[in-house]
């Protein structure tokens, strides 16, 4: 008569059913904290529209224009805040919203009539297009001052010939002369052309290729 031995049954020990708890359970149960901004008062309750100076600051210059960037690299203007009253203020810089433009700057506590601060403007443009932002600065009495800040590609100078010479063309014939536009960034632009002096025997055609 044969015995058949009873199989072993092996049962975790209480650290152990823990430490797997623990490990793959327990961070289902634990709910994971949003990241949240935390709301500027004078960016959301103040309305910011005028340029270049109010009754306490004036901003020189009151607009940037960063115009003809290089994809990748960092572009760098400078603007003072000037305290065009009689008191000592103290200023709020409210710096643009976008990751493309930052500021830097070195604030006093009180800012003397007279005196500026000097504020840094940065732009990291990371494609062809348009870019726009704003430094927004708040004084005392709720007065507001804004600061636009473009950034956009410029288009090479264009080389249109003064003077095109067809030579001498045959009665009945018809000779063609090419001058082409080309643009050094890879986006759209306008241009114009005019005859100044329109003939019946001159022809004006365009077109446009894809290189």
């Amino acid at each position: 008569m044969e015995v058949i031995q009873a199989a072993m049954l092996a049962f975790p020990s209480d650290h152990q059913r823990f430490t797997d708890i623990s490990q793959n359970s327990m961070e289902d149960f634990i709910e994971k904290p949003e990241r949240r901004k935390v709301p500027n008062h004078l960016l959301e309750s103040k309305i910011y529209t005028k340029l270049h100076r109010n009754k306490i600051i004036e901003s020189n210059p009151g607009i940037l224009h960063f115009g003809g960037f290089e994809i990748g690299k960092r572009h760098q203007q400078s603007l003072k805040l000037i305290n065009i009253s009689s008191e000592v203020m103290n200023i709020h810089i409210i710096p643009p919203q976008t990751k493309h433009f930052r500021i830097t700057y070195t604030k006093s506590h009180r800012l003397i009539p007279g005196f500026s601060i000097a504020v840094t403007v940065q732009f990291f443009p990371d494609e062809w297009r348009y870019y726009y932002d704003c430094v927004r600065v708040h004084c005392k009495e709720d007065e507001t001052l804004l600061i636009p800040l473009h950034g956009y590609p410029v288009t090479n100078q264009m080389h249109f010939p003064s003077q095109i010479n067809l030579s001498d063309v045959p009665l009945g014939h018809s000779k063609t002369a090419r001058t082409p536009l080309q643009c050094s960034c890879p986006i759209d632009f306008e241009f114009c052309i005019e005859c100044t002096q329109p003939l019946i025997s001159l022809s004006l055609n365009i077109r446009y290729i894809n290189w």
